[in-house]
C-alpha cells in the first residue's frame, strides 16, 4: 500500500521514542531499516525486534553531531545496500532552562545534535540521492518551532532552524527528485516530553496544564507520528515538498 518495500531507510535517533516507532513501522512495511543512534545497545534491541517480526533491520552506532560518524554511517549503508531511499532525520535532545540559566556548553550540545545533526545527515545523504535522482527526507521538527513553552527557548531555536533549513533544501534539490519535508509533532509520549514535565518545579501541575492545552486532551503516541513520517516518505506524498505536517492533537490550531 505504501510502496516502501525494499527501500533503504535511515532513521536517526532510532533507539527510542518516535525514531524507534518509525523504524518499527517501516520494517513492518517491508523496508530495509538502518537504525542509527549513540545508544548502541538500545538500537541493537530495536533492530532485533524488527528482525524477529520478519523485517530487515540493522543497527549502526552514530553520533549525528560528528561529521566523521555520519559519513561512516552513510558509507557503511552504501557498502551494504547500495542506495538510500529515505532519511528520517530525527535525533534530538532537549535541555529545559531559560535563556540566562542555560550554559554555552548546553546550548552548543543541543544545537550540535538537533540542528547540526540534521545538517550533517542531509549533507552526506543528499549526494547519494542526487546520483539516484530520487529520495525523501523527513526532518522531525516540533510544535516548539511555532509556539513554545517557558524554559524551552534554546530547544525552540533548534526546531525553528530545522524548518528554515528544510525549506532551503527542498528548493535546492527538487530538480534531483528529492523531496524534503518536516513532521511537526506536538506533545508526544517520549523521554523528551517526560523530561520537560519532570524538570519543571511542579511536575503534576505541568502535566495538567499540558493536557489542558491539547484539544484532544492526551499525548500523541510515537506510533502516530511514525505514520505521518511514512506518509511523507511514500509516493502518496509524491507532490509534497518544502512543507511541514503538524501531528499535534490540535495544539497549534489555537495558538
Amino acid at each position: 500500500m505504501w510502496g516502501v518495500e525494499k527501500k533503504v531507510v535511515i532513521v536517526t535517533g532510532a533507539a527510542n521514542g518516535i525514531g524507534r516507532a518509525t523504524a518499527n513501522l517501516f520494517g513492518s512495511e517491508g523496508a530495509i531499516v538502518v537504525l542509527a543512534d549513540v545508544e548502541q545497545a538500545a538500537s541493537d534491541q530495536a533492530a532485533r525486534e524488527i528482525q524477529h517480526s520478519g523485517g530487515k533491520a540493522f543497527a549502526m552506532e552514530c553520533d549525528v553531531s560528528r561529521g566523521a560518524s555520519v559519513l561512516q554511517l552513510v558509507q557503511d549503508t552504501m557498502k551494504r545496500f547500495g542506495r538510500i531511499d529515505v532519511l528520517h532525520a530525527n535525533a534530538a535532545i532537549q535541555i529545559n532552562k531559560d535563556a540566562v540559566e542555560i550554559t554555552e556548553d548546553e546550548w552548543d550540545k543541543m544545537h550540535g545534535v538537533n540542528l547540526r545533526g540534521v545538517f550533517l545527515t542531509c549533507k552526506h545523504v543528499i549526494p547519494v540521492m542526487q546520483a539516484q535522482k530520487s529520495g525523501a527526507i523527513i526532518i522531525t521538527s516540533s510544535g516548539h518551532a511555532f509556539a513554545t513553552y517557558p524554559n524551552c527557548s534554546a530547544y525552540a531555536a533548534t526546531k525553528g532552524g530545522e524548518l528554515a533549513y528544510m525549506r532551503g533544501l527542498a528548493l535546492d534539490y527538487a530538480r534531483f527528485g528529492i523531496r524534503v519535508n518536516c513532521v511537526v509533532p506536538g506533545a508526544t509520549d517520549t523521554r523528551l516530553v517526560q523530561g520537560f514535565i519532570n524538570d519543571s518545579k511542579d511536575p503534576e501541575q505541568t502535566r495538567k496544564r499540558l493536557m489542558d492545552s491539547i484539544p484532544l486532551q492526551r499525548l500523541a503516541r510515537p506510533e502516530e507520528i511514525a505514520k505521518a513520517v511514512l506518509f511523507l516518505a511514500s509516493d502518496h506524498a509524491g507532490y509534497i515538498t518544502g512543507t511541514s505536517l503538524a501531528v499535534d492533537g490540535g495544539l497549534l490550531a489555537q495558538a
